[in-house]
């Protein structure tokens, strides 16, 4: 019996240690991060796995760069960004890695690095239509996008953006490279 009655408070214990340690951890969390140090942000092709998805992923990171330029912030392209990976003998996929993310914006001389990772690119007949009518099509991307600043390693962004539309693949990336932009420009306000 007092085995039983030992596990039991050390459950409890555990249980309060927990809840302690999430309670204290959650307004850390919900705290924006200090975007006021970046004024250059490199903006670096997206990855994908799939061979038959990287034009869509360059054009996405392409869209881009062209949506940012002009704002607040000085932006490196994704073409520029492309230069120094294969200089440094990297592929975007090898930026799920934190240093090498900063190796390569400090390279570009870049404040933060934004990389992207396609999550999924469909296009398939829209539902509900079938038999001799017109087959609409519909077009889905899904981008896990990140931001890290290049001096504190921290992740100043981090969120998957979709896009379903009525149309090719190439249009529902243009959504999410807007949208994309449109969550960038949320994080640096024009004054």
């Amino acid at each position: 019996m007092r085995g039983f009655g030992a596990s039991r408070y050390v459950r409890r214990l555990a249980t309060v240690w927990t809840l302690l340690a999430v309670f204290v951890a959650l307004p850390a969390a919900a705290q924006p991060r200090d975007t006021s140090g970046v004024r250059v942000l490199a903006i670096a092709p997206f990855s994908d796995e799939n061979p038959l998805n990287r034009r869509i992923a360059s054009f996405g990171a392409t869209r881009l760069s062209e949506l940012l330029k002009g704002g607040r912030l000085q932006i490196v392209d994704a073409g520029r960004v492309a230069a120094e990976l294969q200089r440094q003998g990297l592929a975007p996929t090898d930026l799920i890695s934190p240093s090498k993310t900063i190796a390569v914006g400090i390279a570009v001389g870049a404040d933060a690095v934004l990389t992207g990772r396609i999550l999924e690119v469909l296009q398939e007949p829209a539902s509900g239509i079938s038999g001799d009518e017109f087959t609409a099509i519909e077009g889905r991307v899904t981008v896990d996008v990140r931001i890290l600043d290049v001096k504190t390693r921290l992740k100043l962004f981090e969120g998957e953006i979709y896009c379903s539309v009525p149309a090719l693949v190439p249009v529902a990336m243009e959504c999410v490279a807007r949208r994309t932009a449109a969550r960038v420009n949320a994080l640096w306000p024009r004054n």
